[in-house]
């Protein structure tokens, strides 16, 4: 998630569009606090809601956990995830490799 404070986006409004470009949502801040988001406009956020939207794009973007997403969405974990399956949305995203050479590293010493 990006964050950008009013007088920045007044000044810079590139920075939304760049925002928008990279599908992804904006915090913005007035005095380091929350008053809106701005969010590119897709067919998710049509079909699903706005609230279920964001949640989800929160939880691909790491904002939110599995856990928080499920309480959210008002379901149960299971069904989140079996719904993030259908919505082909990994549930964990790690570097398998970044894992092999940390083991591997830990192996050498």
């Amino acid at each position: 998630m990006n964050i950008i404070g009013i007088k920045e986006l007044q000044t810079n409004p590139g920075k939304l569009s760049k925002s928008f470009s990279n599908n992804e949502y904006m915090l913005i801040t007035r005095r380091g606090k929350p008053v809106g988001v701005a969010l590119p406009f897709s067919s998710g956020l049509m079909e699903h809601g706005l609230q279920p939207w964001m949640a989800l794009k929160a939880f691909q973007s790491g904002d939110l956990s599995l856990g928080q997403l499920a309480a959210s969405l008002q379901k149960s974990k299971v069904e989140t995830i079996e719904m993030l399956g259908q919505l082909n949305i990994p549930v964990a995203d790690y570097d398998l490799q970044e894992d092999l050479d940390a083991v591997e590293k830990l192996l050498a010493s």
